[in-house]
């Protein structure tokens, strides 16, 4: 892993010395930070993740992309929570969201656990309802994956495990894809990865 680290500088300097990154430096030390936080976190690598971390406030100083900015906050949300600094990886993981359009149900979805972390009821409720909105109006237009799995989530934080499941199994009835049938066989699993993960942020489904 000093190897990648080691590359990542020589890009660095090599770009400190043209008048601006290209997009295949760009796309290098996206790379890069990708395999140090994923090292970093398989590995509970301190030095790694911090490294890491230093990587991409340099990448937030030089790509203001949309793109380049949710790659950035999206790993240091990653870092900061294998770090144990739930607040800031909460904080980073907003900034994230932030560069996604209004209605994204990814975005909505954040917005959901944060105020549900906030204990802020009326304005978890408000997000959740409005995921499930965005998610029928484009089911009922045409079928699509992504939006029956978001709806999955949202249903399971407003009403909780059970009531995630039967509308999963009304999915499977007209809709038995590959990937909902995975789901329903591994129904426990996604259950505990996701009360893990909300539990770090102290959050309690029903």
């Amino acid at each position: 892993m000093k190897k990648i680290f080691y590359i990542v500088i020589i890009i660095v300097l090599s770009m400190g010395c043209a008048a601006g990154p290209s997009k295949h430096d760009l796309d290098k030390l996206r790379d890069s930070l990708d395999n140090m936080v994923l090292w970093g976190t398989l590995r509970n690598d301190t030095a790694m993740l911090e490294r890491a971390l230093k990587l991409s406030d340099f990448l937030l100083n030089i790509d203001t992309t949309n793109i380049g900015k949710r790659h950035c906050y999206r790993h240091r949300s990653i870092i900061f929570s294998s770090l144990g600094h739930m607040d800031e990886a909460m904080a980073n993981a907003e900034h994230a969201v932030w560069t996604l359009q209004a209605n994204n149900p990814l975005r909505l979805i954040f917005l959901s656990a944060k105020y549900l972390r906030e204990h802020n009821e009326d304005s978890a409720a408000y997000y959740i309802e409005k995921t499930i909105a965005v998610c029928d109006s484009s089911l009922n237009e045409e079928y699509n994956e992504d939006m029956a799995i978001n709806k999955i989530k949202a249903i399971y934080l407003r009403d909780g495990e059970k009531n995630a499941k039967i509308y999963l199994l009304e999915l499977l009835r007209t809709h038995p894809s590959p990937l909902l049938k995975s789901l329903d066989e591994e129904w426990n699993e996604w259950v505990r990865m996701n009360k893990e993960e909300l539990g770090l942020l102290n959050i309690e489904v029903k």
